[in-house]
Formats: structure tokens, sequence, C-alpha cells
């Protein structure tokens, strides 16, 4: 994994609007997506190898329709469907995706890992809960069947 890999990129308002997302839905988990826009997927100036980044500025939530959507989540087909063509049509970057956890830590559980896709370059976001008043938003990386914890970055 290189340094760019290791690190999640996103804009402040895009992390304060993530943060609300999953408040608003507590106490079910929330779902959805992390995207980029286009033209945010350029080359970090203060590094030497030139790599690119994807810069999280935009969060789109996807309606939980788990048969027990306090514990774990499924994305809404139809919802999920149309955000990936709304995200398509406005030139966008699918990044990751995220979900929150209402009374837990935010680590990936095991039913975490049972619906993600196992050769997936995406980024795997949880915002844990357990204090509402002070939620953790962590970014992780499936690598070898192993969630990795990213470096998560304001840009």
């Amino acid at each position: 994994m290189t340094a760019q890999q290791s690190k999640g990129y996103i804009t402040k308002s895009a992390y304060e609007q993530l943060i609300q997302i999953c408040l608003d839905a507590k106490p079910l988990e929330a779902c959805g997506i992390v995207v980029s826009s286009e033209s945010n997927a350029s080359p970090l100036a203060d590094r030497p190898d030139d790599a690119t980044f994807q810069l999280i500025d935009t969060i789109i939530p996807i309606k939980n329709i788990h048969i027990d959507p306090t514990r774990s989540f499924a994305f809404d087909p139809a919802e999920w469907t149309a955000a990936f063509y709304d995200m398509q049509k406005n030139r966008q970057t699918l990044v990751g995706l995220f979900h929150s956890h209402p009374r837990t830590e935010a680590i990936p559980s095991s039913s975490d890992s049972e619906g993600f896709l196992p050769a997936s370059e995406l980024s795997y976001w949880i915002v844990s809960l357990q204090n509402s008043a002070a939620p953790q938003v962590k970014p992780y990386r499936l690598t070898q069947g192993t969630f990795l914890p990213l470096h998560l970055v304001f840009a």
C-alpha cells in the first residue's frame, strides 16, 4: 500500500455531513457512499512520487433495508442504482462505502467483512456513535482479507 493509499482524504464539510447523516439515523445504522468530484483526483504537490488521491467531497446516504437495521445494513437496490447513475452523470468517482455503528466502536465487525467486495479498491468508512456527543470516524481498506486502518486527513 502506497503512502496515499494508507490515507483517507475528506473535506471538513463532507466529514460533518457524514456524521450528521449517521446521527439522524440513530438508533438505526446509516449507510451510503463517499464520492469524489472528478476534478479532485489530482496529484499531491507535497509528495515526491506524484501519486494521485481521491478527495471525498460528497456523501450520499442510501436507505438501509436490512431486516435488522439496528445491527446491520443493506443498501436499498433502487436507491443504490440511482445514486450510482447520478454519480456517473455528475462525473464523480466512487471512493468508498460508509455505515454507522450506533452502539459500538468504529471497528469492522464480522458481518461488515461479509458484504464487502474482496478485491475492491474502495475505502470503508465506519462512524461510531457509541458516544453521540463525540462521534468517531475511521476509514479502512480491505487488503488480503483484513481491514487495515487508514489515516484520516482533512483536505
